[in-house]
């Protein structure tokens, strides 16, 4: 029998998270009971979300996939990537190539053309305008933000006939915490129905997002934190529920990762106070900043130092990119943040972080380290303690008889 997948991005839950409170998380323990159990999945270099996806996505690192950052350098800016700018195949395009029925239901990074049903991740259409230099965000980068693509209208025919309202709402001016979890919520139906509808799709793909948001504003395992946590098992549950309602359960192996850690930060370091100069993009705890004049890699290092910070090396980059993009790591604790618009006070080098927890530490961090779980026909139950970035897609296109030799890694499960 040909196996289906469920692939449930949980965006932020670290490993020592996962381990300190599965028993808050009745459905994920359960999973991960009777599966396969990841301990610590390291992640790629930085550890932030947009790199961590692509090689969850593609089985291959930055380097090779060129996604090496959550804004990647284009001339003289700093964009938000998209699923066109990957330079390896993803699992849904090896899924699609092979006849599989595939949904993206708020996915990040997912072609629209390898998708049967494509819905785009609600966080996409600010996320594409809201950094530094992103007046400059390209018209098809704001149309493929809110593009939806279901040309059978499977989810109408499954009972979900709100997507207008999704594809022209953000956040109906709700604060944002509480519009990201109706959105999450939205789209937790949308699977739910695709699951419960007379074509369930072979490979299903999507995300959970408000974890790291939680995080990040209100602080590393808080208790309103680990309380998104908690909502989001409750929405994994109704993943549960309707295969169990419709019989289905045993036609579906289930994979719940999340694409970093987490770690708490006391001292945000503001680079436009340091090097006012330069063009730079924060990723969480890592830097990066463009390269210029044959000097600038000095004089960025120089004027860093004083704070802590590192400079670390260029092989996660894209090979034509080394020399012309430097990345920098802040010291235990600490971010790179930029200022706030409205900030009233002087511009100084280091102040209070906005995102109290964070992530994108010193490469190796334990901070960084995710969990991974997989749970369902034919995965033998099993714990291994720690597994590499790389290892995630070739287990999941494992899951679906797909070929193993485009990946990097190697499979943790076997046929």
């Amino acid at each position: 029998m040909q196996r289906k997948l469920i692939s449930i991005l949980v965006d932020g839950v670290s490993a020592d998270t996962f381990e300190a409170h599965a028993h808050r998380l009745p459905n994920m323990s359960r999973l991960a009971a009777s599966g396969l159990r990841v301990r610590r999945l390291k992640s790629a270099v930085p550890a932030t979300s947009v790199p961590g996806r692509a090689t969850m996505l593609t089985g291959v690192g930055p380097e090779v996939h060129g996604v090496y950052g959550n804004h990647i350098f284009r001339g003289d800016i700093f964009m938000a990537p998209l699923a066109e700018d990957l330079r390896a195949p993803t699992l849904a395009t090896h899924a699609k190539a092979a006849g599989l029925d595939v949904a993206a239901i708020g996915h990040a990074l997912i072609a629209l053309d390898d998708t049967s049903i494509y819905v785009p991740p609600w966080w996409l259409r600010s996320f594409v305008t809201g950094h530094r230099f992103g007046k400059m965000t390209t018209p098809e980068a704001l149309a493929a933000s809110r593009a939806i693509h279901d040309p059978e209208d499977r989810l109408a025919r499954a009972g979900l006939t709100e997507m207008d309202w999704f594809r022209e709402s953000v956040d109906d001016g709700a604060p944002h915490l509480l519009a990201g979890l109706a959105l999450d919520q939205f789209l937790n139906r949308a699977v739910v129905a695709l699951l419960g509808s007379d074509r369930p799709p072979d490979l299903l793909l999507t995300e959970i997002e408000m974890p790291d948001a939680f995080q990040h504003s209100l602080g590393y395992d808080s208790p309103t934190a680990i309380w998104s946590m908690q909502f989001a098992d409750m929405l994994l549950g109704n993943v549960l529920a309707v295969l169990e309602r419709n019989g289905r359960l045993g036609d579906y192996v289930i994979a719940i990762a999340s694409d970093h850690g987490h770690g708490p930060v006391d001292t945000a370091i503001f680079p436009e106070a340091i090097i006012p100069d330069m063009h730079w993009m924060t990723e969480g705890a890592s830097l990066y900043v463009s390269l210029k004049t044959p000097g600038d890699i000095d004089r960025a290092t120089e004027r860093l130092s004083p704070y802590g910070v590192e400079l670390w090396n260029d092989l996660h980059l894209p090979e034509p990119l080394r020399g012309a993009v430097a990345m920098f790591v802040a010291p235990p604790r600490h971010s790179f943040e930029e200022r706030a618009t409205h900030a009233a006070a002087p511009l100084a080098a280091t102040g209070r972080p906005r995102a109290i927890s964070t992530h994108g530490f010193r490469p190796g961090s334990r901070e960084d380290d995710r969990m991974f779980i997989l749970s369902g026909i034919g995965v033998a139950q099993r714990t291994v303690d720690e597994a590499n970035a790389d290892q995630f897609a070739p287990t999941l296109a494992r899951v679906l008889g797909l070929p193993q030799a485009p990946y990097a890694g190697r499979s943790l499960i076997e046929d």
